[in-house]
């Protein structure tokens, strides 16, 4: 800005190309108030103001937006991490207490605390707002907890009101939706919609199918819901698609297989699906309605952890087709079409919470 002010009358045209520059989502948004939102110069650039709404939105919303500019550079202190959570043994017998985050660029795996008193499985996790929240879990659990990454401590938050596993969650629009899962009697058709600013849960459209162990993923402002297993224990091809405006689920394409215990993950508007045993990353466009096969894994995995991180789908641990955990970390890059290995993880795991947030690395 101060180069701007230098010759105002002949830079200011260059404002906007400067500022497309500037990872404006990463700045404090008290600092971004007070010093760029108040910047006369900025309030004058009718052409800026995309770029500080998109700001705006992001310190609401989160990732959930989804731009390249609230990813952070490599050489900043702050970087994308991915949480690991608890999850299952190699043998599926013993569920784990350990949290820890992973930097992929140093590959550097960092404790973080416990959930307290959290040993159960097939929880539902997911990144709002840059925070963790984890909900449910077996057996029959209503718990919510919140790992706060700016007090790097767990919270506990209101319960679901209805306890179930093996369900999903996601984000959409600033809120977080729980989505089908298991009682220990039947399949759920139940949704909740969680409130962060009020910390209230709240009956939302309930599923056309009741489903178990599906994948579900956000993408453009709906909510996915993928396969699963269906209320009579037979799997189902059925994609289901969530609009919060209008509180009403419809049916798309069927997925090209029927399949349980999958993942799914979005990025750029493109939705790819993993697990249920599956050999293939499958990849599916809301936007045209169409599935595709993106690639081939190297084994096949179900209840795996998956996340997106620095532009890569990650697909960590899950149980093979013996029905043992894995400790293999795969990385499949949209932009190559490559799957490749990556570092093993720190235990064999499955059926635990896998989510990516941005974190000091000097912490």
């Amino acid at each position: 800005m101060r180069w701007v002010r230098h010759d105002a009358p002949a830079r200011r045209g260059q404002l906007r190309r400067l500022l497309e520059h500037v990872r404006l989502p990463l700045l404090a948004p008290a600092y971004f108030m007070e010093k760029v939102e108040a910047d006369e110069l900025l309030q004058a650039c009718r052409e800026c103001r995309p770029l500080l709404l998109e700001a705006r939105a992001c310190f609401i919303l989160g990732r959930e937006v989804g731009t390249l500019r609230a990813r952070p550079r490599r050489f900043m202190d702050l970087a994308e991490v991915i949480v690991v959570i608890g999850g299952c043994d190699r043998k599926g017998l013993l569920k784990l207490p350990f949290a820890d985050a992973y930097h992929p660029e140093t590959q550097r795996w960092i404790p973080l605390p416990s959930l307290p008193g959290y040993a159960r499985s097939e929880f539902a996790a997911c990144a709002l707002r840059n925070d963790v929240y984890v909900s449910g879990g077996h057996i029959n659990s209503r718990d919510v907890w919140m790992f706060s990454s700016h007090l790097h401590t767990w919270i506990k938050v209101a319960s679901l009101h209805k306890g179930r596993w093996r369900h999903k969650m996601a984000v959409v629009q600033g809120q977080l939706f729980a989505v089908g899962g298991f009682d220990g009697l039947q399949r759920l058709r139940s949704v909740e919609r969680y409130d962060p600013f009020s910390n209230t849960w709240a009956a939302a459209a309930p599923l056309l199918e009741a489903v178990s162990s599906a994948a579900v993923a956000p993408c453009a402002g709906r909510i996915y819901v993928i396969g699963g297993a269906g209320q009579d224990g037979i799997n189902t091809d059925k994609v289901q698609c969530f609009d919060p405006k209008v509180d009403q689920w419809s049916l798309r394409s069927p997925a090209p297989f029927s399949q349980r215990c999958l993942e799914a993950v979005s990025l750029e508007d493109i939705i790819y699906v993993v697990g249920g045993l599956m050999s293939k990353i499958f990849t599916y466009d809301p936007g045209t309605d169409v599935w595709e096969e993106a690639a081939v894994l190297p084994s096949p995995v179900e209840s795996c952890g998956v996340t997106v991180c620095d532009g890569k789908v990650y697909i960590f641990g899950g149980r093979d087709d013996r029905g043992e955990g894995t400790d293999r970390v795969f990385t499949f890059d949209p932009s190559s079409g490559q799957v490749e290995a990556q570092p093993s993880l720190q235990r064999c795991t499955s059926s635990h919470g896998c989510v990516t947030i941005i974190q000091s690395l000097s912490k």
